[in-house]
């Protein structure tokens, strides 16, 4: 009987201890996020302050969501033979390295390049290995519960982001960001004592596979920058030795059947190309507010505030909406959405900054509606055996969109004949070329809306009819 006794008491220490590092899990998930939207729009400064291109200045932004992707495929390989706790704090620290680097050496947009890149991937951690401790660690009523907050933290870190990275680089100077990151050091005694010590287990982790992802995003990004045909072959050869790789090796991250699964690839694709152009309007929209209106980031920031607040309320009902309305349908009025917000702003770019509050409003409205049944139709076509890997190469993907949509938008800003206007109706060089940059995020947006009913829509709707 006191043995018993004795292990329900340690049984339930443990449980204690699992739902008091839960809430510090989150918080450190929240700062990371934070951490990553608040570069994202600094790059207007970085750009005044390095005297550099639109081109030069995304690669702090493309190589870091390309590192936040692949990192968070590699941290969930590790979590199954590394303790979470481990991986954490080997997190954080590789966050502060990181940051304390690009502080010192601010004055070397080089160096910056490199210190965002060791400080993303600690930020990397803290997503996915929030996730993975909850589905591990929590009962599966309150699982639920939890995830649904990891959603709420990622809006809530878009307000907070984009607040701290307007106002440290209008009141301070952009490089201060560098010390924000500092502050998940205080998490770092709440995760020693509350996660718990699990035993290490031999793992795999696909460095072969991964390094090749990395090679034909890289190689992807350098051909959109510089349209050097040296790199389009050298992104078709890391696609063929990818796919050869996957074909041979059982041990692959991803495998070859996944490739196969014509549903899943057609997703995959039509989410490749929509997603390229979240981040690309939003990389736009801090240059396109200061050229044309004037602004400061402190006041650009504001005026993200409304567009987030509202994605995040249409995020968190995405999924009822789409039990009402049915998957295809959110999808197409989604990008049917993101085309009319985009157009707004084209046709109205030199008129007022509310078109560009209400155009962002629907375009991160849009976005969010589009998630969770993009997702959800995407992971359908995978039995559930294999719906972690999915998801892990599903978000890996997005990653790579995301970096590439900035690295095109950057390469248009920098165009000379993106100056002229496609329309003829506007003289201002500025004017056209940002009007010129929003036609094309319509051209991209309308030929994924077509990519989706021509691979996906049209045989979903086929099928419902059958039935």
């Amino acid at each position: 009987m006191t043995t018993i006794s004795a292990n329900a008491t340690i049984t339930e220490t443990q449980e204690y201890s699992v739902k008091k590092a839960v809430p510090v899990m989150l918080l450190l998930f929240l700062l990371c996020l934070i951490i990553d939207n608040s570069f994202k729009i600094v790059s207007i400064d970085m750009a005044k302050d390095f005297n550099i291109s639109a081109t030069t200045v995304s690669w702090q932004a493309t190589l870091a969501g390309l590192v936040i992707g692949i990192g968070a495929v590699v941290y969930a390989a590790l979590a199954d033979s590394i303790s979470i706790r481990k991986l954490l704090t080997i997190g954080i620290i590789l966050i502060c390295v990181g940051s304390v680097m690009g502080y010192l050496f601010q004055h070397s947009f080089l160096l910056v390049v490199v210190s965002r890149i060791i400080q993303t991937a600690g930020l990397a951690s803290a997503e996915t290995l929030y996730v993975i401790f909850v589905t591990k660690h929590l009962p599966v009523h309150e699982q639920k519960k939890f995830l649904g907050l990891s959603t709420s933290s990622f809006a809530l870190s878009q307000v907070i982001g984009a607040l701290t990275g307007g106002y440290v680089s209008t009141y301070f100077h952009w490089t201060t960001l560098f010390l924000v990151p500092l502050v998940t050091l205080f998490t770092l005694p709440f995760i020693l004592k509350y996660l718990p010590k699990e035993e290490t287990k031999n793992s795999h982790v696909d460095v072969v596979g991964l390094f090749l992802v990395a090679g034909i995003a890289a190689s992807l990004l350098l051909y959109i920058t510089d349209f050097n045909w040296v790199y389009l072959l050298a992104f078709v050869a890391a696609v063929a030795l990818f796919l050869a790789y996957i074909s041979k090796n059982s041990k692959a991250f991803i495998g070859i059947t996944f490739f196969k699964n014509k549903q899943f690839i057609s997703l995959l694709g039509v989410a490749f190309v929509i997603y390229s152009v979240q981040l690309a309007y939003i990389f736009l929209f801090p240059f396109l507010l200061e050229k044309l209106y004037g602004l400061k980031l402190d006041t650009i920031s504001l005026l993200l505030i409304p567009a987030y607040l509202l994605a995040a309320i249409v995020g968190a009902l995405s999924g009822k909406i789409a039990k009402v309305l049915g998957s295809r349908q959110c999808i197409t009025i989604a990008m049917t959405g993101m085309i009319g917000s985009l157009l707004l702003g084209g046709f109205f770019v030199n008129t007022s900054v509310i078109v560009f509050v209400l155009s962002m409003i629907v375009f991160s409205s849009s976005f969010a509606l589009m998630y969770a049944p993009m997702l959800e139709s995407c992971i359908s076509t995978i039995g559930k055996d294999k719906s972690g890997t999915a998801i892990g190469f599903y978000n890996l993907t997005l990653n790579v969109a995301m970096s590439i949509g900035i690295a095109y938008t950057a390469a248009m800003m920098d165009h000379s004949a993106m100056r002229s206007n496609i329309l003829g109706y506007l003289s201002q060089p500025d004017a056209s070329m940002f009007s010129n940059i929003l036609f094309v995020l319509v051209l991209i947006t309308a030929f994924s809306l077509f990519l989706y009913w021509v691979l996906v829509g049209r045989k979903v709707k086929m099928i419902a009819r059958d039935l």
